[in-house]
């Protein structure tokens, strides 16, 4: 195996451990051509795995020697590549993968300052790695430049900023090395209102000149994310996505969230409405999935089941309804029954027991990064964090407020971070260093929590924030957040076609956002789909 792994690196690839162990299924020479196939082709992703296989395994087949392709007929069988007629069969061999990828892994002992300060430094490195793949110049530390005058790139925490009188922007940063000065002149007005919208303990790049006494900036970059292209699947599969069911509370939406079970078991709805909904292979559950006990004083005016096992009872009864052949995948929120602290553990069996025997129901962690279908990769998260962007952001506070969740998951993708700012919210420091970090670029980004359907497009990425099943209570009205209850965003994993699915009247048909051809076309908008 050791061999095979130096094969691998040697042709700038390295190995899944579930395709290292489906090798053993090939000869040395079978390996040694695939791998060269996989180099022939160009494949830009790095890593080999059962999707990578699995998703150009049309173009791999047609390279291979045909003398030897039967030699590779368990190898792909193993992986899931099938013939056409298998391929017409899908739709009754309950094809979906459901793979975690990634998830915090929790300290189990007492949190001390050490472990938030470690937190910090697991933070700026796993930053200063994405930052050094740029290829900036002269990327120096504070502590180098020194007294040397001269152009540098710097990497840094942003401590506070204030505007001087002279109407500069004075900010204080840091790095490993130390703390330093960096001016913003107003007559750099790109460059001002960018950094303008920093927020406290955001790490970026500044192309800088000056000493480590006075730095004055000419450039500055966020970590960033994108895709290099859009990817699609071979099936015609439905993904849709939901949360905030707030079960439990005298506001929930019980009526309009069972006619959505019936629309999904294909119950309800026009012929063509009823052919998408058997599509839908997988259905995300995005937190709050009760409203809780105890999260504010005098809730239990509020509530029509005051425990949260009655509360998760209903969950499992409405969940339960739904076909067995839908994959269901749910993370917890702040309403749930785990510690507030992000990242949050999956919910437990003491108080759901119900949901533990669920086969089809797959219980993440919040956040989650999942893969289905098609290679698709999901970053599953609530957004407990979402409400401190938009009270910390200027343009974000005058312009969208609570209107436009996906704005606010842009400024997450740009950080590669979900919850940046130190102290406005409760995060738990993880054995694995900061949790929290965007490490892996997703092809979907999924939220929740301001109860609002809204679906985005930023650098081939993504995003799709759910709604919720629940009228708008007196702390939304008091924040100024009008909750858009009842949607559903849907989208095809082979077409990428995107719908939005309106249950708001129990009593009439279901509404599609836009027109009977069913899909929501995303428009450009400063560089940004939106739909």
């Amino acid at each position: 195996m050791e061999d095979i792994l130096k094969i691998c690196m040697k042709k700038g690839f390295f190995l899944d451990k579930e395709v290292l162990n489906l090798f053993s299924y090939l000869n040395e020479e079978g390996i040694l051509e695939l791998i060269n196939v996989l180099k022939d082709l160009g494949i830009k992703e790095r890593v080999i795995s059962k999707s990578l296989i699995f998703n150009h395994s049309d173009d791999i087949k047609s390279l291979l020697s045909s003398e030897n392709i039967s030699d590779y007929n368990l190898f792909f069988d193993k992986i899931g590549v099938f013939d056409e007629k298998s391929k017409k069969e899908f739709k009754n061999k309950n094809f979906g993968i459901v793979k975690l990828i990634s998830a915090p892994a929790f300290t189990q002992k007492k949190i001390v300052v050490k472990d938030f300060i470690n937190n910090f430094r697991s933070r700026y490195e796993k930053m200063r790695k994405i930052f050094e793949s740029k290829n900036f110049e002269n990327l120096s530390s504070i502590r180098k430049i020194g007294n040397d005058r001269g152009n540098y790139t710097v990497i840094v925490y942003i401590l506070r900023k204030r505007v001087t009188k002279n109407k500069n922007l004075f900010i204080e940063v840091e790095d490993p090395s130390g703390t330093s000065i960096v001016l913003v002149n107003q007559n750099k007005k790109e460059l001002f209102d960018k950094a303008r919208n920093l927020i406290e303990d955001d790490i970026v790049a500044f192309s800088v000149s000056g000493t480590s006494e006075m730095l004055f900036a000419k450039e500055m970059f966020y970590p960033g994310a994108s895709l290099s292209e859009k990817k699609h699947s071979k099936f015609d599969e439905y993904v849709a996505f939901t949360g905030d069911f707030h079960i439990g509370s005298k506001m929930f939406l019980e009526k309009n969230l069972l006619k959505f079970v019936k629309w999904l078991n294909g119950e309800e709805g026009n012929k063509k409405q009823k052919e998408i909904a058997m599509k839908v292979k997988y259905l995300f559950v995005l937190g709050d999935n009760i409203d809780g006990v105890g999260h504010y004083p005098e809730q239990e005016k509020f509530l029509v089941e005051k425990t949260s096992t009655g509360q998760y009872a209903k969950v499992e009864e409405i969940l339960g309804g739904i076909r067995d052949d839908i994959e269901i995948i749910m993370c917890p929120g702040q309403h749930d029954s785990v510690w507030v602290g992000e990242p949050q553990p999956i919910i437990s069996e003491k108080w759901a027991p119900g949901l533990y025997k669920m086969k089809n129901l797959h219980l993440v962690p919040n956040p989650s990064f999942v893969e289905i279908d098609g290679g698709f990769k999901i970053l599953m998260y609530h957004g407990a964090s979402i409400n401190r962007f938009v009270d910390e952001i200027p343009y974000i506070r005058a312009n969208y407020g609570h209107r436009s969740p996906t704005k606010i998951v842009e400024e997450m993708l740009k950080r590669r971070h979900l919850a940046p700012l130190h102290g406005s919210m409760d995060y738990i420091p993880c054995e694995n260093g900061d949790s929290l970090v965007i490490e892996n670029v997703p092809d979907i980004i999924a939220t929740a929590d301001q109860h609002r359907a809204e679906v985005s497009i930023y650098n081939n990425i993504l995003m799709i924030a759910s709604s919720c099943w629940q009228l708008m209570t007196p702390f939304e009205e008091k924040v100024g957040n009008i909750p858009d209850p009842c949607k559903i965003p849907l989208f095809n994993l082979k077409t990428r076609e995107i719908k939005i699915l309106d249950f708001s009247d129990e009593s009439k048909k279901i509404k599609w956002k836009e027109g009977e051809d069913l899909v929501c076309k995303l428009k450009e908008e400063n560089g940004k789909e939106i739909v």
